[in-house]
């Protein structure tokens, strides 16, 4: 009798386990791992040239999505992604702050650019300093187009124009809603100005009737980085595949490699040392 009794709470236990093995989430597949990064590492070529490099030295399925920083950094956050390769610091330290992403590592740098038609309503070629630049373009002379998709160029578009109190408003003021290179080619068409990372302008400007009107200040300094998503919150993640790419990305190799890469002999990006 007693035997009979504890046999029904065994079957039922074995029923409810049999489920769960079922119903759980699958562990993700340790071959796989998803990447996402930001519009002017994708369009640049950058992505398609290290991502083999790192998949042939691991033997890792890299699956990318390339999207702005902003939302770049909230899949990561909700664990959709594995890692992240994306350039607003600012971004970047609130999410390692609240945990919502871990292993935060500088990787690279480039640097902004300010593009616009050849002959420059605005004159903005002849500023001395990057506070003149956009107190001019504030002037409303041509069009200017911004990303308005919070990622990191337009992060430090907005920053500028913060920098000289000025919110940018009316015609002459656009969002793309767009990548970079999507950007860049609408800029082109509507003889516009617009903010952009260097490597992105490089990859394009040959098919562009733009012209690079103003560069070098340190504020228009870019950098990249690399982040994990928090596996503490996402345990299904690829762990090992974030780790080894975070790695590898900093490593002599990946150095070597964006060092390499560029386009008219010109670098399009600078390995952190």
């Amino acid at each position: 009798m007693i035997t009979a009794v504890l046999a029904a709470p065994r079957r039922c236990l074995a029923v409810l386990l049999a489920l769960l093995v079922v119903t759980a989430p699958a562990a993700a597949d340790t071959r796989e791992l998803r990447l996402v990064t930001t519009t002017t590492t994708d369009n640049s070529g950058l992505i398609a040239y290290l991502v083999p490099a790192f998949e042939a030295e691991h033997g890792y399925d890299v699956k990318v999505i390339a999207v702005g920083t902003g939302r770049a950094l909230e899949l990561l956050a909700r664990g959709d992604v594995d890692i992240a390769l994306t350039h607003s610091r600012q971004l970047e330290l609130e999410f390692v702050a609240d945990g919502r992403a871990v292993e935060h590592h500088p990787v690279m740098f480039n640097d902004f650019v300010i593009v616009g038609p050849p002959t420059d309503p605005a004159g903005i070629a002849k500023a001395r300093d990057i506070e003149s630049v956009f107190r001019a373009l504030a002037r409303g002379l041509a069009p200017f187009l911004s990303r308005g998709d919070r990622s990191g160029t337009h992060v430090r578009e907005r920053e500028l124009w913060a920098a000289i109190d000025v919110e940018p408003a009316g015609g002459w003021y656009r969002e793309t809603g767009q990548g970079m290179g999507r950007t860049l080619q609408m800029a082109g068409e509507l003889d516009a100005y617009t903010l952009g990372d260097r490597g992105t302008w490089l990859a394009f400007h040959a098919r562009l009737p733009l012209a690079l009107l103003f560069q070098g200040s340190d504020k228009l300094f870019n950098q990249y980085s690399v982040l994990s998503a928090n596996p503490a919150l996402h345990p299904h993640m690829n762990v090992a595949g974030a780790q080894a790419l975070n790695a590898w990305l900093r490593s002599p190799r990946a150095k070597q490699l964006i060092r390499d890469f560029r386009i008219d002999g010109q670098p399009l990006f600078v390995p952190v040392l």
